[in-house]
């Protein structure tokens, strides 16, 4: 987590007798709980799957041991997203590059594939754009409008020149922190950086250790769709190389996923995005240090067989 002015935010949410509580039975009827979120609250997402990469949905919070710094942290807050309906609000940046890795025609049909994702996360989600080659341009600033998106991404045009990955990643991720809300409806946002590239940097100003620290403590989580253009083997096989933005290991290390893209559909990369994201658990707690200083977070399960992704190792504690 950025360090953060000790702006503090009051909010009431309804989310059941316990807060983001799993819903056993949704015909219960629950009473609201007011409780209080502010820049203190650290929130870990956590993906969860079986040997087979199936999507576990039903853990339990006495499932989950979080730890801070090597010892174990009481979870102040636990939910399970809704499979069904988006039930936590997104801030979601696209970040694509125009380096020359898509040709006209593909453009058109990753932005069509773009704006049917956005009808998919529905929940009050906010979206971004912008684009990347040898400089990194924001086409739109958050919003819930889709017409204002469609505007947007219709500007993107075919623009040779230098890539800038790590760089545009970062610029999104101090969107993030400085303009997405923190809450819509009275419920917390998820952050997420969706990058569509061919994987390759080439004139980043940013180091990938530096970015990689700012992006975990910030909390996002970073999706990679890697062109087609690019899915190259030596071999011929359907298997494709490892690019230096795979190396970078950016997105595992905050949690997230690389989808091989069919330039002739986006649709079902961006379907596989949306399932993944509803999978996610949400862990939280608010922390006891107050040295502004970066402290470990890990989590593990007891659920036997299965697999734990997290979109952060750690935070910075507030000050005094």
């Amino acid at each position: 987590m950025m360090k953060l002015r000790p702006i503090v935010i009051v909010v009431a949410l309804a989310f059941g007798s316990a807060l983001w509580a799993q819903q056993r039975d949704k015909s219960d009827s629950k009473p609201v709980q007011t409780i209080r979120i502010d820049t203190d609250l650290v929130t870990v997402d956590v993906t969860v799957t079986d040997k087979n990469g199936n999507y576990v949905r039903d853990l339990s919070p006495d499932e989950f041991q979080v730890f801070e710094d090597g010892k174990p942290k009481k979870l102040d807050f636990f939910a399970v997203t809704d499979e069904t309906t988006l039930s936590r609000p997104l801030a979601v940046v696209f970040a694509l590059d125009l380096s020359g890795s898509l040709k006209p025609e593909e453009i058109k049909t990753l932005r069509e594939a773009a704006l049917k994702f956005t009808e998919l996360m529905q929940g009050e989600s906010v979206f971004a754009a912008l684009t990347f080659n040898y400089k990194v341009k924001i086409l739109q600033d958050f919003t819930d409008n889709p017409t204002k998106l469609e505007k947007a991404l219709a500007k993107t045009d075919r623009v040779e020149g230098s890539t800038r990955i790590y760089d545009a990643i970062d610029r999104a991720v101090t969107m993030l922190t400085r303009k997405a809300p923190r809450s819509r409806k009275n419920r917390p946002v998820r952050r997420v950086v969706v990058v569509i590239s061919d994987g390759f940097d080439s004139a980043s100003i940013i180091d990938r250790n530096e970015l990689i620290r700012r992006t975990a403590e910030a909390g996002v989580t970073v999706y990679s769709m890697t062109l087609p253009s690019y899915i190259l083997s030596p071999t011929q096989s359907t298997q494709r190389v490892i690019t230096p933005f795979d190396a970078s290991r950016i997105v595992a290390a905050t949690g997230g996923r690389d989808f091989s893209a069919d330039a002739n559909d986006f649709s079902p990369i961006f379907k596989s995005l949306a399932e993944e994201i509803r999978a996610s658990y949400a862990l939280a707690f608010y922390p006891e240090q107050r040295d502004g200083k970066f402290h470990d977070v890990r989590v593990k399960t007891s659920r036997q067989g299965v697999q734990l992704r997290t979109s952060r190792s750690g935070y910075v504690a507030p000050n005094k």
